[in-house]
């Protein structure tokens, strides 16, 4: 059986991390792990955060920024989301209006 990103990571990190943690996963400072679990591309746990959606998010990170945008209410673009993920899947969208 072949193990998936998420298998690795639970079994690499446990359930939870610490934000310490979860920042050198993802190669940011630990302040931008706080604020993506204040909009919700990352799950928090208390204080720490949940392996599982940082596997998730990298594995679709297009996916939570756009999610994240749609709940905070900010305008994401014209292009419907089916278009803006097909897009950003092929690599063509780069943030631009």
């Amino acid at each position: 059986m072949e193990k998936t990103r998420l298998d690795d990571m639970v079994e690499r990190y446990g359930e939870i991390c610490s934000q310490q943690v979860a920042a050198k996963i993802l190669g940011v400072v630990p302040r931008t792990i706080a604020r993506m679990m204040e909009e919700g591309r990352l799950r928090r746990v208390g204080r720490r955060v949940d392996v599982r959606s940082i596997a998730s998010y990298i594995e679709n990170p297009e996916q939570a920024n756009f999610e994240a945008k749609v709940r905070k209410g900010a305008p994401t673009s014209r292009l419907s989301e089916g278009t803006f993920l097909a897009a950003a899947k092929a690599g063509r969208w780069a943030g631009r209006r």
